[in-house]
Formats: structure tokens, sequence, C-alpha cells
């Protein structure tokens, strides 16, 4: 595990701090803000002399919660590590402690035992519709129960999979919430109404959640975000409040009506662990785009048909079916980076070892694969043959954007690493050469081009408004991570 001397704690800066807290503790983040929006609800209740219902759940009570749930586990798999899968979702054994009081409080001021006990009128605005479909006859039949001296609870499965993340959705958009890239003063991690949650309370809490290489990447963030800033504050371009809010409230708008939300978007897709680390990755990369040529000037137009040169294998929905030797320097049971040591030297002296075996004379390529790939055959032992499988890493012929799934690549490693393998892959390899060992999200890795498949999409740029999208939005973030890469080599 991480640990740090006071003395090392006290040369944290406050940026450091905060990318610490919004990467490796963004869970944190999540339950901190759902812990004191909880708390402010009961205080307005309070005032409102409504019924309250918050209560202080006593440690013997999270015990028994606790030891239900490892039950549960075990049950299905007596070999499971519980606690290893606990620390690989971002917690540790005391906030996974407090999580479990939080719900438990959550329930017993929303969804309690006692059906006479809810707040039904409230209930009705926060589920809306869904009240009058379902709920109001389930509440209607746990009353009945009660009058005939049966107390039910509600079906755990339906109040955590639906009814929590609503009521904790409508508690967050009644709250104001602030975050460092809204301009809260030095110090200040979170404000959540007119709550202030220091920075250094937030950092010693998440501190234990950091891992060797979560450290690593949390401080190459931040050092492509300080470099970023400053020179693109330099050159006169950095976005003004008001610029900023503008565009991103434009692609904000772009999600509104959509079946994927925008903060899906951001965090499951783009691969961010937090909104607040996007935001800032979003005003520097927005910056930078008043660094290049106008639209529609001859300048951009010229990188827009470099862009289709290069990367038209991707506008235009190609395939590739390629196999990958990994030499993995994540946790084959969590996915996660180890808690101690860094997990990457040891990968990398694999891939050496790989590297030696690949370069001799009769080196049979498929053995080396099967004899030290980390990748399953399936995953979570599913043998589902409709669904995709890394086959111990001769992965099936797909597009660049499901590579990349199976990578684990996304933006935020793109920005993080500077680099992705993807992009060797579908842009630069030759079929049939091996290549490698290149260092990656997963560990490192070699690789070989099997064969590729035309896409029959096409790309129009001039004339379709999805197409020009994506190219001007791939051309922004490779221009981008190119002129930060730049910058680090300075």
């Amino acid at each position: 595990m991480l640990m740090q001397s006071s003395e090392e704690q006290d040369s944290v800066s406050e940026e450091a701090m905060q990318v610490y807290i919004y990467s490796a503790g963004s869970r944190y983040v999540m339950q901190r803000t759902l812990r004191e929006l909880l708390e402010i609800e009961a205080e307005r209740r309070k005032s409102a002399g409504e019924w309250v219902g918050y209560k202080e759940i006593t440690e013997e009570e999270i015990n028994t919660e606790l030891q239900k749930r490892r039950d549960m586990v075990l049950a299905q798999d007596p070999s499971f590590d519980f606690w290893a899968q606990v620390r690989a979702q971002g917690f540790t054994e005391n906030t996974f402690r407090d999580e479990l009081r939080r719900n438990m409080q959550a329930r017993e001021m929303f969804f309690p035992l006692d059906p006479e006990e809810w707040p039904v009128e409230q209930l009705k605005v926060i589920l809306s519709d869904s009240w009058d479909q379902f709920l109001s006859a389930d509440h209607q039949t746990l009353l009945e129960k009660k009058e005939a001296g049966e107390f039910q609870p509600l079906n755990d499965q339906v109040l955590m999979t639906f009814l929590m993340p609503t009521v904790w959705k409508y508690l967050i958009d009644q709250a104001q919430i602030s975050y460092p890239s809204d301009g809260l003063p030095e110090g200040i991690a979170l404000r959540i109404n007119n709550r202030d949650i220091k920075t250094e309370e937030m950092f010693n809490i998440i501190e234990p959640m950091i891992s060797p290489i979560g450290k690593k990447w949390a401080d190459s963030f931040a050092l492509n975000m300080k470099l970023a800033t400053e020179d693109l504050k330099s050159q006169g371009v950095w976005l003004t409040d008001e610029e900023y809010l503008a565009k991103l409230n434009v692609e904000r708008a772009d999600y509104e009506g959509t079946i994927i939300p925008h903060e899906m978007m951001i965090m499951q897709f783009l691969g961010f662990p937090s909104m607040e680390l996007y935001y800032q990755y979003f005003r520097a990369r927005h910056s930078y785009r008043k660094l290049l040529p106008e639209d529609e000037s001859e300048e951009y137009l010229k990188l827009v048909a470099e862009m289709i040169d290069t990367h038209g294998s991707f506008y235009n929905a190609d395939r590739v079916q390629v196999d990958v030797i990994l030499l993995g320097a994540r946790d084959k049971n969590t996915g996660s980076f180890p808690m101690s040591g860094d997990s990457y030297v040891e990968a990398e002296e694999r891939a050496l070892e790989v590297a030696e075996l690949l370069e001799a004379e009769d080196a049979n390529w498929d053995e080396i694969l099967l004899d030290y790939s980390d990748y399953p055959e399936t995953v979570n032992n599913n043998a589902n043959p409709q669904l995709p499988q890394p086959k111990r890493g001769r992965l099936p012929e797909q597009s660049r954007n499901d590579l990349r799934g199976f990578l684990m690549e996304n933006d935020y490693t793109d920005f993080v690493m500077l680099s992705n393998m993807a992009g060797k892959i579908y842009y630069e390899a030759e079929i049939g050469q091996v290549y490698g060992p290149y260092k990656n999200a997963l560990g490192y890795s070699f690789f070989k081009v099997n064969n590729r498949a035309k896409g029959s999409k096409g790309i129009d740029y001039d004339n379709n408004e999805r197409d020009r999208f994506v190219v001007n939005d791939d051309l922004l973030t490779t221009k981008f991570h190119a002129y930060v890469n730049e910058l680090r080599q300075k």
C-alpha cells in the first residue's frame, strides 16, 4: 500500500491532492456527496416539521449487514476474495462500512420497514409516473400486510437498482454542487450547498486507495494539465469562464433526449474516473483548438485530408483481427493494479523474456501466446458464443472501438500515457509482422495483425454532419495529445 510520511504529505500540492481525489478517490467523492445530501435532507425535514426518519446506524447493525453480503458472495464462490473486490471498487474497509451505513440510513428515511412512515408525498414527486404505475400498489400491499400483523421489506433488488438511484438523482438535482473546476477557493475540494469539504480532509481519507500505478497516472494527468494550462495561457488562448461553459453546455445538449447520458459517455466510454477531471481536460483541449486553423480554411482542410488518409480505417468502420500476447500489470481477479510495488516492472521483465523467445529463428508465435499471454480464454468464465471473448489473446475480428475495449484503452488512458496501442494496430501495423513490446493500459504487449476487412460505411466529410463531427473530434484529440507530448519532451 502507498504510504507517505507527514513530511511527504505536506509536500503534496493542492493540485496534486485534488487529482488524486478525483481519480483514485472518485468513488469516495460520490459517496461523500450522497452522505452530505442525506444529512441536508434530514435537516430540511426537521426544519419543515416533517417526519425525519434519519437514525444513527450502530456498528453491530453494520456488522450484520456486512456479514450478510459476504455470505451471499461466498455462497456462490467460496474462494472469492471479498475484500480484494471491495478494494478494487475503490473502497477501503472504513469507507465501505460508511457506504453500508449511508445506504441503511437512506432506506430508513425513504423506505422504512413500517410502510406508514414512508414519505409518500415526497416519493410521488421523486418517482413521478413510477409511483402510480407500480410502487403505489406495492405500498398498499405492505400496508395491508402490516394490518395483518406482518412487516415485509421491499425487494432488495428493486430497491437498490431502481428506487434508490432515482432518489439519489433527485437529491443531486435539488442541490448546488461545486467542484474545483467551478472556481472553488484553494483548500476546498467539494462544496455541497453551503457545506465545504476540505481538500486535505478528503485526501487523507482516499490516500490508502491510491496504488503506486494509480499515483503515477494521477501525477501524469496533473503534469500534463499543468504544462498545457500554463502554455495555453501564455499564448492567450485559454478559454474564459464564459467560453468554457458555453462550449460545455453545447456538448451536454447533444446528449439530451438520447439513451446515453452525458456523464455515462464521459465516464464509461471515454474512461475518465470523474467528471471533474474531464472538465479540466475539456477546457484545455478546447483552448488548444484556438491554435489550429479556422474551420473551412485551406490550412484546416489540409489537416482534415491528412486525418482521413491516416485514420480512414476508423472512419470507414474497417475491422481487424489481431493476436495479442499480454504480459499483464493488473490483478487477474480484480482487474485493478496491485496496492504495492510497480507491477509494470515485473510485466516488463516478462516481456523481455518473451521478446527473446520471439527473436529465435524457430519461434512459434501460437505456442508462445498460449504459454505466456495473460488474457483469459473467456471473461467471467462466460462461454456464451454470442459474446466476443479474448481467447487468450486471439482476439476476434472487430472495429477499432471494440478493440480498444479489449485493450482497456480510452481517452483518459491515452492522455495519461500519451500513447495507445490500438492506434498502432489499426493505422500502422503490417499483416503478419510481430510488434512489441508496447507499454499500454494493461501491461506490456506484443501483437500480430492477421487480417484486415474493409468497412462499407464510407466517409462524407462535406455532406454528412455526423462524419464531419467524428473527423473533427478525432483531429482535435490527436493534435492536442501530440501537443501535450511535445510539452513533456521539452
